[in-house]
């Protein structure tokens, strides 16, 4: 799960956020008070759920929801407030929900129950087999070599990876050919037309014939876990095994880390 909260008052914009982690422990939960931040934020990511104050200082929060739904239709916004008399006005706007400072945890709790547009979540197993999930199920890419392009993208964490480089991974040979390149470059379509299947766009970038993962777009357990996320597999000390090739780098640096270092 991938929450924002806008809200000018800190104290309040706090609460929420450690209410969100301690309901979703493995979710990205993200703060600001700067509503022309807060947009420019949306323009460009990914979240399942905007938590906005009517109250914004200058700015009026029911205004910013109504910008927020010419960028994101099907977003779910729950207003934020210590302002119960504006209910009526925000479900006019089709809002999720309405939750009434102080913070109640069981409100909070109902409002994410009954979300306006069902969170069906893409994510990344990386510990153990890799693996991409959405909804539950596993993502079926069209090209057998896909899913490894794919985690290889992962494992470099939003750094460029050329043609050359995932030409070697897919044949450990350097012979160069354009049906070889034109092969990689039907892997990295047949990737985004997968992910976009799932409602996950702009997810491969690419520049002068080299690609790379838009990190923030993911749900991912790595990154997750290098961000100071608990990940129970991670316990196992296993990482992307099928791969292990190429993961075994990786791998070392992730569970000796006294000798190495990112």
């Amino acid at each position: 799960m991938r929450t924002i909260v806008i809200d000018d008052e800190l104290f309040a914009l706090n609460s929420l956020l450690k209410a969100l982690d301690k309901l979703y422990p493995y979710g990205e939960h993200i703060g600001m008070s700067d509503p022309k931040k807060f947009l420019a934020y949306m323009k460009e990511n990914y979240v399942d759920a905007a938590f906005i104050d009517i109250n914004l200082g200058e700015a009026n929060g029911l205004e910013l929801i109504k910008q927020l739904q010419d960028i994101c239709p099907q977003l779910n916004v729950i207003v934020y407030t210590a302002h119960p008399e504006y209910k009526a006005q925000a479900l006019d706007l089709w809002v999720s929900g309405y939750l009434v400072k102080p913070l109640d945890q069981n409100a909070l709790e109902a409002a994410m129950r009954h979300l306006r547009y069902p969170v069906k979540q893409l994510w990344i197993r990386c510990f153990g087999y890799f693996e991409v999930f959405y909804d539950s199920r596993p993502v079926k890419f069209s090209r057998k070599d896909s899913k490894e392009v794919f985690a290889y993208l992962i494992d470099k964490r939003g750094a460029e990876v050329s043609e050359d480089e995932l030409r070697y991974i897919l044949w450990e040979e350097n012979e160069d050919s354009d049906k070889k390149k034109i092969y990689i470059r039907n892997i990295i379509y047949d990737i985004r037309r997968s992910l976009e299947a799932c409602g996950v766009t702009d997810v491969v970038l690419n520049s002068k014939g080299s690609y790379s993962i838009n990190t923030p777009k993911l749900n991912c357990g790595y990154f997750d876990y290098l961000r100071g996320k608990k990940a129970v597999a991670s316990a196992m000390e296993e990482y992307m095994e099928q791969y292990s090739s190429w993961s075994i780098q990786t791998k070392s640096k992730l569970f000796d880390i006294e000798k190495h270092t990112f």
